[in-house]
């Protein structure tokens, strides 16, 4: 029952935040944002297992990803970009431990390594380009990062059959070219009226691989 109530907080809340977004609120950007991605992680606390690695690693991932979403409120000063950006890279990292934690080799493994490469790929020749050098380092980092998420998370669902890890790890990694998109190429409400509900729907996938 909690996380059903957690569930409809988040989305509430992400209906809010898009408004908040449009209307360029920057109360509202604080106040629903940081409601929202609390929501997603109590989710996963509804539903983790402390005495499992995969959970603790899991958790760890959640509560950089809502540290992220602090920083990324103010993405528009440099800094505050940088260490957003950080604490995803840690957020995916710790997905990546968890995916491992409870993987298996198998065909699955195979075919999302291949989609996370093609989505490297085509991420690489849309946004390297024309990304400016002080930024270009971090974001390949970045990408590789990410792709090594959503190549393991076929490796975790062989392994324990949980739908929401693959769900979660594509969608986590398209909703993060918006976020490009928004920072290096143009700014624009579209990228928040997409990337923002791809986002929390891959969080509360993720949320929901503890227990599906």
């Amino acid at each position: 029952m909690l996380t059903l109530v957690f569930a409809i907080i988040c989305l509430l809340s992400l209906s809010a935040l898009l408004w908040a977004e449009k209307n360029e609120s920057v109360w509202g950007r604080w106040i629903f944002k940081i409601i929202a991605s609390s929501a997603f992680v109590l989710i996963a606390l509804t539903l983790a297992d402390v005495t499992s690695t995969f959970s603790k690693w899991m958790i760890a991932g959640f509560v950089f990803s809502l540290t992220g979403d602090i920083f990324l409120i103010k993405s528009a000063e440099k800094n505050f970009f940088k260490i957003g950006i950080v604490s995803f890279a840690m957020a995916h990292i710790a997905f990546i431990l968890a995916f491992v934690s409870i993987g298996a080799l198998g065909i699955s493994f195979y075919v999302t390594t291949l989609l996370a490469l093609c989505l490297m790929l085509i991420s690489y020749k849309w946004l390297i380009p024309g990304l400016h050098s002080e930024f270009k380092a971090m974001v390949i980092v970045y990408m590789i990062i990410i792709g090594i998420m959503c190549s393991l998370s076929g490796y975790a669902w062989e392994g324990s059959y949980r739908n929401g890890v693959l769900i979660g790890a594509f969608v986590f990694a398209i909703s993060d070219l918006y976020v490009a998109r928004e920072k290096f190429i143009k700014s624009e409400f579209k990228n928040k009226i997409i990337g923002l509900p791809l986002y929390y729907l891959a969080q509360i996938f993720l949320a929901l691989s503890l227990d599906w």
